[in-house]
């Protein structure tokens, strides 16, 4: 059994959350999983997938991210433990993979009472400064906006997996992520770590039920694109066509026009 539940979000990094926001909530008909707030740090947001969440970071400073990884790019992804955030972090250092002391993050209740929302801890061994993975374990119980009521992570996703449900997939017939496209410097451990993180013995990593990691060698270790599943591809191009947002078609693949990130749409594989 893995350490971690599913993947709880995927962190897209660009130079402006606005337009990607329109692109995909308005054009796409996604599901507004976090409203767009504007701080001091960051603009962010986030939209519902079908099986994750997509959260859109527009930071103040791109101080921390590498000359060969700027804006836009998927800069890694959140999983959520399965466990206690303790039991996790024990289990995984105990498979091999290093990781970061856990680090909460706070704010000030109606009471102004300082209240965990939520805590991460990175996945040292399967990170990089251009690609970050960490466990995220939230608080149910903190006044997280814009969620008012105490729910977890999976009961959350279901209310919004079921919303995009509702709208058919919106007009591309979103089923969900399907596969993360990775490239590494050092693949057979990266793969060794995943595998055993995992529990999958097969490559494409088995993720999730449905979410895979495929790795490949490289200069860097780097997110290059998402691969979403459509239920039907023929709907999908037309609707993409209509409004010029193909930027390839390869028959069994498209990939998108969205602002830079390499995002492509396969058709959905039979259960």
């Amino acid at each position: 059994m893995p350490a971690y539940r599913s993947i709880d979000h995927v962190m897209l990094r660009l130079p402006a959350a606005d337009h990607v926001l329109h692109l995909l909530s308005n054009t796409f008909g996604l599901p507004v999983a976090w409203p767009l707030q504007r701080a001091e740090f960051a603009t962010y947001c986030w939209v519902h997938v079908g099986n994750t969440d997509l959260e859109m970071w527009a930071a103040a400073s791109n101080a921390d991210l590498p000359p060969h990884a700027l804006p836009p790019l998927v800069h890694g992804f959140a999983l959520e433990p399965a466990l206690t955030l303790p039991d996790t972090l024990a289990r995984i250092v105990a498979s091999g993979i290093g990781c970061k002391p856990p680090r909460a993050f706070q704010t000030m209740n109606a009471s102004a009472e300082q209240v965990t929302n939520f805590t991460n801890a990175f996945l040292l061994d399967l990170s990089s400064p251009s690609c970050c993975v960490f466990l995220c374990e939230w608080n149910a119980e903190a006044s997280i906006y814009p969620w008012s009521e105490p729910e977890t992570p999976v009961q959350r996703r279901a209310q919004f997996r079921a919303l995009l449900s509702e709208r058919g997939g919106g007009p591309l017939g979103l089923v969900g992520l399907q596969t993360i496209h990775m490239g590494t410097p050092s693949l057979e451990r990266h793969l060794r770590q995943w595998q055993a993180l995992s529990g999958s013995c097969t490559h494409p990593v088995q993720l999730t039920a449905d979410i895979a990691l495929e790795l490949y060698p490289a200069e860097h270790l780097q997110i290059d694109a998402l691969s979403f599943a459509v239920r039907s591809l023929d709907v999908a191009r037309h609707f993409l066509a209509s409004r010029h947002l193909i930027e390839a078609d390869q028959g069994g693949m498209l990939a998108v026009a969205c602002e830079g990130l390499h995002i492509r749409l396969v058709q959905q594989t039979p259960a």
